[in-house]
Formats: structure tokens, sequence, C-alpha cells
């Protein structure tokens, strides 16, 4: 990631502190519960959890969790202690991991400048992504749709950038269009906040080693499942790339923090220890290398 998307994400979470205290259900789509005693009760929206609560999401289901100014986002099934919620979310905060996703776009345009921060980069798909569809004239191919696309997300423009991805997706003929076409979807929709879809679409094919893409699928689809606290099968993920041949050191650094990050959530300390230390002794000198060493600081 680029010094400029860095020092974005920093100001995005300079705001930010995770609190110890109640956190109120700011979302719900599906089925969240709160164990109290030997039984599970369903949780609404403005319903309050503690720390010392566990909760259950279902399958199908995503929520949002806010504390302050903090948001925890569940999106994979699972029994979760919100202790440990509040946890993960502070280490990934404090270190600017959450921003990786987007400090992506500068890496996958060629463009060195940021990207213009947009409401829509923090804000679920009902608020975010309207019907009435992008302000472009169509009939481009999907190669060009695609071109368009990434300028769009370069410039910020999100949710634009979203339906030209969306009509690339709907034309692809060709193998390749199809699994370019597909990944650029998903990863529009995870900005967008449509997680549910984007993990759908992210993962229809996964991430194909022999696609110019590969390292950006995987680092992309990684960090969501991160956010989800689904560190178990963020690792599967991110293990092929940390040992791959031919692959930038920048994404080989990228995977092996993010592969720390997981093992730490998992409560693996050693194996969280080696993985941060190899993305530090990578390159030094770099913003994931600086990550990582705050991280293990903190160890």
């Amino acid at each position: 990631m680029n010094r400029a998307a860095l020092l974005a994400v920093a100001l995005v979470f300079a705001s930010v502190s995770v609190a110890a205290g109640d956190l109120i259900v700011g979302y719900v789509d599906g089925v969240l519960e709160v164990r109290e005693g030997n039984a599970w009760y369903e949780l609404f929206i403005g319903d309050a959890v503690d720390a010392s609560d566990e909760i259950r999401l279902a399958a199908d289901s995503q929520a949002e969790l806010m504390a302050g100014s903090a948001t925890i986002r569940l999106s994979r099934p699972g029994t979760y202690e919100v202790g440990r919620l509040l946890e993960g979310a502070g280490r990934t905060a404090t270190a600017g991991i959450g921003g990786m996703v987007l400090g992506r776009i500068s890496r996958m345009t060629g463009r060195e400048d940021s990207p213009r921060q947009t409401v829509a980069g923090g804000a679920r798909a009902s608020e975010a992504v309207t019907q009435t569809g992008p302000t472009w004239a169509g009939g481009e191919t999907v190669d060009e749709l695609i071109v368009q696309g990434s300028e769009l997300l370069s410039d910020g423009d999100l949710e634009d950038a979203y339906w030209v991805f969306q009509e690339a997706y709907e034309f692809a003929i060709t193998d390749e269009e199809y699994a370019r076409s597909l990944f650029y979807y998903g990863y529009a929709s995870a900005l967008v906040g449509r997680h549910l879809q984007a993990f759908d679409l992210l993962e229809e094919l996964g991430p194909q080693p022999d696609t110019s893409h590969y390292a950006s699928h995987v680092l992309v689809l990684g960090q969501l499942l991160l956010d989800s606290f689904a560190y178990e099968e963020a690792i599967e993920y991110l293990m092929p790339l940390a040992e791959a041949d031919g692959e930038e050191v920048q994404d080989i650094q990228s995977a092996w923090l993010l592969l720390g990050i997981a093992h730490e959530g998992l409560g693996r300390m050693d194996l969280a220890r080696d993985h941060l230390r190899r993305a530090r002794d990578m390159d030094p000198e770099s913003e994931a290398a600086r990550a990582a060493d705050q991280l293990l600081a903190d160890l």
C-alpha cells in the first residue's frame, strides 16, 4: 500500500476507539442470538450486549455491532465471544489493517494517488447503492467496462464502479472475461457494503493462480474474512499466496501480515509472531513492515 493510501486510512481510524462497554446491535439481516444460561435469545436492532456475552450468527445472516464510533461486522455463521471481537477490532484498527481492501485500489489500477473517500466505502448496500444504475452510456466491451470501473474506483466513485462491474459481469462471455469481471464485481460489492454478495462472488471461482489479479483476489478475500473474524478460512486462502513463487514481494508480505493477524485471533501466538516477523523482515522499510512491528510489540 502506498504512503498516500495509508495516510487516508490513518485519518479514517484516528477517531475510532473500541470500548469495552456495551455494544449496540445496529444492523441485522437474518438471525443473531445471545446466550443466556443454556438458552439462546434472538437479538434485534437497538439491543445491547457486553464484553462478557456470547453471540451466535445464523447461516446466510450478517450483523453489525456498534461500539462508540467503531463497527464490528459479522458476515459468517458461528459463535463469537463479544470480548474477543472487541480485542480483534481494536488490534486491526490500531495497526490500520482495516483499510487494506480500500488501499489496494491504487495498486490494481496503477495509480499512485489514494482514492477519494466516499460515504459508500463504509455504508451498507441499502444506503450506498441505489437502484438508478450508473450514469454512463452503455455499449462498451467487457474489457472496456473493467477499465472504466477501475478508473471510477480510483476516483472514489464506488457506487458507479459497482454498476459498471455488474454490467461487465452480466455480459462476460469467455472464461477469462467471467473470472475478471467476477473478481471486480465482488470487490466493488465489498466496498459498497454488500458483504454477503461479495463473499458469494469472490468465492464462486476462488482465487485463480493463473490470473493477473490472483494476489489481489486473495488479499481482498482474506481481508474480508479477517474483518468477519473467519480466521481459519482466511488462512486457507492466504497461505498459498504467502508461499507462492513469482508474486510481488509486497503481495507476499501482505499475505504474511494477514496470516499473523489470523493466527493471533485464534490464540496461536507462536505462529502469529513467526508470520508477523516474516512480513516485517521481507521489506523492513515498508508500511506493512511497520504495521507488523506494531502488532508484534503488542503481543
